[in-house]
């Protein structure tokens, strides 16, 4: 039972840190205010973007930082796990846009209406000097 717990809670913390649908993201973003932090990903394929995550997505300081401030979309392109084509679509729409020449990971902060605010870049930096990055662009 205790394993059942404890997997539904940490189900409930990874849904929390990011918003898969770019559409409800930005709904979200003008509804709250808030800025949203668009992620260009290759999961499953891209050792950057594998430790990004590992780093900074997973980090319980970034996590908490990104409730209290933005909205997170990870636009995910990954080479062996499928994505749903109605979400393929809207990260291949925001790539077009934001990330023509196909950076991996590209992080780019956004308006609600789509306006860019800024790009930001991993460099291996701990978490508060990704946060602080972050805030700076804010």
């Amino acid at each position: 039972m205790r394993i059942v717990f404890l997997l539904l809670s940490l189900s409930m913390i990874i849904t929390a840190r990011a918003q898969q649908d770019p559409e409800k993201a930005f709904q979200e973003a003008q509804q709250s205010g808030k800025k949203v932090l668009v992620i260009f990903s290759g999961s499953d394929w891209c050792l950057p973007c594998i430790r990004l995550e590992k780093n900074i997505l997973a980090d319980s300081t970034f996590r908490q930082f990104v409730r209290e401030r933005l909205i997170m979309v990870e636009a995910d392109f990954p080479q062996r796990k499928k994505i749903p084509s109605p979400l393929k679509a809207q990260y291949e729409s925001l790539a077009d846009r934001f990330d023509p020449e196909g950076a991996f990971p590209k992080i780019v902060l956004l308006t609600a209406d789509r306006a860019l605010v800024g790009v930001l870049s991993y460099t291996g930096q701990s978490p508060t000097a990704f946060i602080e990055e972050v805030q700076k662009k804010l």
